[in-house]
Formats: structure tokens, C-alpha cells, sequence
């Protein structure tokens, strides 16, 4: 699964989509507070509230079940904000403006008549709100759903237990990308010339 963050935008927004982003300021819904989590240590770009709202997702999408780590365990929303931090910044404000969206009242009043922030939903309700967003009408719930749907689960599957769980084991020495050093043994190999790289 490729978990790299490209420089496109993960939305072209028009003026529409633009006013909805800056929904977030205003009214008496727009500042009812979502779920509250413990905030890790160490998040580089989402926010208290971007980081439940997100983990509150994660938590929907993998719950518990045999065999297989749900979304606290995997640290979901901890790891998303590590893909963020290493990929472009425009997108990675552009997420922290979706997630605001996402879990503000006034905009699930405006879209679909709810007065509660996503995150402080029932589990049922979580559903058929993110559901809800998946077959809107509007170009930009539809994205913002396959958004945020993806960057989730590229971080859940990131998790070494997931990995595991899906009967994949990585080769001895297999390469990880975030390692200072070749841990193979003997030496490291020659990177593949132009030529090994392509077809035979």
C-alpha cells in the first residue's frame, strides 16, 4: 500500500467548498466542544481536538475484533500525524481543515440536521454520519471522505501488528524507510542500476 503524502492538494475547492472550511468560527454550534482524548507527546500538526476527531474516525473503522489491534493499540491518529508532518504542509493544513469541518456542529446541522460534533456521537451514529458524508452530494464531502478515510487507514496498516495479523512478515532486512542505517547483515547492497530496474 503506498502511504506517501503527494504535493497535489487532496481537494480543489471552489468558492462553495471555501466558505464551508470557514465554517469553523462561528455560532453557538460551531463552538461545542468535541470528544476529549489525552494528547500524546510529540504531534507535530493535529491539535487536542483534530486528534480525537481523527482518533474517534480510527476508532470506528477498526474496533476491537480477534486477531487484530483496534485503532488505540495501532495508535492511528499518532502516526497519521507523523505521515502529515513528513508530507507537504499545504495538505497537511488542509486536513486540519477537514477534520475541523468534520467535527463541527454547526456544519453537521447545515449538512444533515445533527447538533452534536461527530466525535461526541454514538458509535451508530458515527456510521451513518461518515457514511452520510461518502454519498453526499457536495464534491467536497464526498472528498473529504476518501481523504480522511485514507489517510486512516495508511496508518493503521503501518502498525507492525497489523502487519502481522495480515499473515505479511517483512524479509529479513527488509528496507525501513525511517532507519539511519542498513539493517541487513554483511553489507549493504549497491543501490539497482537504470537498467536492473526495468523489465528484463
Amino acid at each position: 500500500m503506498d502511504v506517501s503524502l503527494t504535493r497535489r492538494r487532496l481537494l480543489k475547492r471552489g468558492l462553495f467548498g471555501g466558505a464551508l472550511l470557514a465554517l469553523g468560527g462561528s455560532a453557538v454550534l460551531a463552538s461545542r466542544d468535541g470528544l476529549s482524548l489525552p494528547v500524546p507527546e510529540g504531534l507535530q500538526v493535529l491539535g487536542p481536538r483534530e486528534y480525537a476527531t481523527l482518533q474517534a474516525l480510527a476508532r470506528r473503522a477498526f474496533p476491537a475484533r480477534a486477531g487484530w489491534p483496534d485503532a488505540d493499540t495501532a495508535r492511528v491518529a499518532v502516526v497519521a500525524d507523523g505521515l502529515l508532518a513528513r508530507g507537504d504542509p499545504s495538505v497537511a493544513k488542509e486536513v486540519k481543515d477537514l477534520l475541523g469541518l468534520f467535527d463541527n456542529a454547526l456544519a453537521g446541522f447545515l449538512f444533515s440536521g445533527r447538533v452534536t460534533p461527530f466525535s461526541r456521537l454514538s458509535p451508530e451514529e458515527q456510521d451513518a454520519a461518515f457514511e452520510d458524508w461518502r454519498t453526499s452530494r457536495l464534491v467536497l464531502r464526498r472528498s473529504a471522505h476518501h481523504a480522511l478515510r485514507t489517510l486512516v487507514h495508511s496508518a493503521y496498516y503501518m502498525h507492525p501488528a497489523v502487519s502481522a495479523a495480515a499473515g505479511y512478515v517483512p524479509p529479513e532486512g527488509f528496507h525501513d524507510a525511517n532507519a539511519v542505517v542498513w539493517k541487513g547483515e554483511g553489507p549493504r547492497p549497491a543501490p539497482l542500476t537504470q537498467k536492473e530496474e526495468g523489465t528484463p
